[in-house]
């Protein structure tokens, strides 16, 4: 159902909601993989590190801020319509403005999760994955 419901918000987006919600999808697995890199590439890991964290702030700020522009926009329609809408048809148009501002938080708590993982990983006394010296492999 949640698969559903989300395909109907991308395919009654416009374009720039699309473009934004594709790329908040896209930054889940990327903050995964970015984290994944730092921890196993040092000589990168600054690198891996700072797209991480930058992700913590840049995720919900994105997904609120086009979340607002959608509210605003949607309040603007509906002060120029001749009838007053019924909840049935403004349903997409907050579903929408959900499904932003919910990818955006979920994009930063998936982010800060990273982060701290990178955090203890790099912490003294954190063990190293077994059969290799604690300086990385040679």
């Amino acid at each position: 159902m949640i698969g559903q419901a989300l395909g109907l918000v991308f395919a009654s987006a416009a374009i720039p909601q699309k473009i934004v919600l594709a790329v908040l999808v896209g930054a889940l697995p990327m903050i995964l993989v970015a984290a994944t890199l730092a921890v196993r590439n040092k000589a990168h890991a600054p690198g891996w590190r700072s797209m991480v964290s930058g992700l913590r702030f840049a995720g919900p700020a994105l997904g609120l801020l086009v979340g607002a522009m959608n509210s605003f926009h949607m309040g603007q329609t509906i002060l120029r319509l001749p009838f007053n809408p019924t909840a049935r048809q403004l349903a997409p148009g907050m579903l929408e403005v959900a499904t932003l501002i919910g990818l955006g938080a979920l994009v930063g708590l998936v982010a800060l999760a990273a982060h701290l993982t990178l955090d203890w990983a790099d912490a003294p006394g954190c063990s190293q994955p077994s059969g290799q010296p604690p300086g990385g492999p040679v």
